[in-house]
């Protein structure tokens, strides 16, 4: 199958759906993913709107795959989940976020809503840690996957022996 390398205006805004955040039906962005329509295979790159003061997800962070974000439109507060403090962002900042960096982050949008790219690495695997909800999603992303596992965190004391 071919896949065009130029994605027009017009279809990156009728390809914009809600989606419902899997930890949080409260949680919902408007988003297209602009990789899977050129057909990125190694890097995964999206269009996000939110609603004014709407949360962009639960607060997380991943093990293996980079994350990144460049606002367009509008302005937010980039939430650091109690470790750091939180940024307000405008358009043209950018934010970025190693693999293995620990600081659970989430965008608030101002009042007047937010918009932006954001992406990043798409390795095989991915761990993606939400410490508020105490939960873990282990992404799979290998050719014979079928879905997304959500597990419970679970923390033992263990003694030495």
């Amino acid at each position: 199958m071919s896949v065009s390398s130029v994605l027009r205006r017009a279809a990156i805004q009728s390809s914009m759906k809600p989606r419902v955040h899997p930890m949080d039906a409260s949680r919902v962005r408007n988003t297209t993913s602009l990789g899977d329509q050129v057909g990125l295979t190694k890097l995964g790159i999206h269009q996000v709107s939110l609603a004014p003061n709407m949360l962009s997800t639960v607060e997380h962070y991943h093990d293996v795959d980079d994350e990144w974000f460049y606002v367009l439109k509008g302005s937010g507060t980039l939430l650091c989940a109690g470790v750091g403090e939180d940024t307000v962002v405008n358009a043209g900042d950018f934010v970025g976020f190693a693999a293995g960096d620990k600081r659970p982050h989430a965008f608030r949008a101002g009042e007047d809503g937010m918009e932006y790219l954001t992406g990043g690495s798409r390795e095989p695997v991915d761990v993606c840690h939400y410490p508020i909800i105490e939960k873990t999603l282990i992404v799979n992303r290998t050719a014979d996957a079928t879905r997304m596992t959500a597990v419970e965190l679970e923390v033992r004391k263990v003694e030495p022996l």
